[in-house]
C-alpha cells in the first residue's frame, strides 16, 4: 500500500520539477539545480511537520556553511594553477568544514555541508564562485520549503 508520506514526497518532487521546468527557459535553472531542489524535498519530507522542520534546518545550515566554504575555495582556486595544490587545499577544507560544524553544534549538518562544499569546490562554474554558491543555497531552500509546505498543508500528519 502506498502511504501518505510517499504521496507527499512525490508531490513535493513534482512541484520542484514543474517550478524549475518553468524557470528553465528564462535561463535561471539547469537539470542539476532541479536535482538539488528535488533531493532536498525528498530528504526533508519526514513523518511529522516538526521532523521536516528539523531536517530542513539541518539541511539549510549545512548547505549554507558548505556553500560559503566552497565559494572561498573557488576563489582560492582562481589564485593558483597547480591542480595538486588545489586538491590538497580541498581536502583541508573538508577538515575545516567538519570542525566548524562540530564547533557550531551542527553535527547533523556535516554530511550535507561536505557534499555541497565538494559540489562547489570541484565544479567548473561559468557563473563565478558567488553565484554558484548562492544557487546551491537557493535550490536547497526551494526543495526544503516545498517539502515543509506540502507536509504541513496536505493531510497534516498526526503529532
Amino acid at each position: 500500500m502506498i502511504g501518505m508520506r510517499t504521496v507527499k514526497t512525490a508531490l513535493s518532487v513534482l512541484i520542484c520539477m514543474v517550478l524549475y521546468h518553468l524557470a528553465a527557459p528564462l535561463g535561471y535553472t539547469t537539470n542539476f539545480d532541479t536535482f538539488l531542489a528535488c533531493t532536498a524535498a525528498v530528504i526533508c519530507m519526514q513523518d511529522s511537520v516538526e521532523k521536516s522542520l528539523k531536517s530542513g534546518r539541518n539541511r539549510l545550515a549545512g548547505t549554507g556553511i558548505g556553500a560559503l566554504l566552497g565559494m572561498i575555495f573557488l576563489y582560492i582556486d582562481m589564485l593558483f594553477s597547480n591542480d595538486y595544490l588545489i586538491l590538497a587545499i580541498i581536502a583541508l577544507g573538508v577538515i575545516a568544514l567538519i570542525t566548524t560544524c562540530n564547533l557550531l553544534r551542527l553535527s547533523e549538518s556535516v554530511v550535507i555541508a561536505c557534499v555541497v562544499f565538494l559540489i562547489i569546490a570541484l565544479e567548473q562554474t561559468v557563473n563565478g564562485p558567488f553565484i554558484s554558491s548562492v544557487q546551491r543555497l537557493l535550490d536547497t531552500s526551494v526543495g526544503v520549503g516545498i517539502a515543509i509546505g506540502i507536509n504541513h498543508f496536505v493531510k497534516k500528519p498526526k503529532k
